[in-house]
């Protein structure tokens, strides 16, 4: 996990040969952990060729991990490349892979409520509850 760390904090300052150093360097095989770390600094940097070489190892050892998909989606997206951010989401629909709806909490007096992405409430729940 120390190594997934260094690799976030060297990537989200911009260091991206020195994250891909220390990767290479590892006795041991890198794990998602530490191909996530890479792959979100690549989207927070733009760097989209280091992104892919990181998205394909953290794809091959989780493989159903819908934030991966999200992930790289999203940096080609952002790159302008948009073929390549449907073919991603392509692959999600033709391996299964479902993302995770967005969640949000709200405490309403003492009664904590959640809320999923477009779900209705009728009556909204906080008028329900100051009645």
């Amino acid at each position: 996990m120390h190594y997934a760390c260094m690799v976030d904090l060297l990537g989200r300052s911009g260091l991206m040969e020195q994250a891909v150093d220390l990767i290479k360097s590892l006795s041991m095989k890198p794990d998602a952990n530490i191909w996530g770390a890479l792959l979100g600094a690549c989207r927070l940097h733009g760097n989209v060729e280091l992104g892919c070489w990181a998205a394909e190892h953290l794809l091959e050892l989780k493989p159903g991990h819908s934030g991966s998909y999200a992930l790289l989606s999203n940096m080609y997206a952002e790159a302008g490349r948009w073929d390549e951010a449907d073919r991603v989401r392509k692959l999600m629909n033709l391996r299964k892979v479902k993302k995770n709806p967005g969640c949000s909490w709200v405490q309403i007096q003492e009664q904590m409520h959640s809320f999923i992405v477009g779900q209705r409430l009728d009556p909204p729940l906080w008028l329900e509850s100051s009645r």
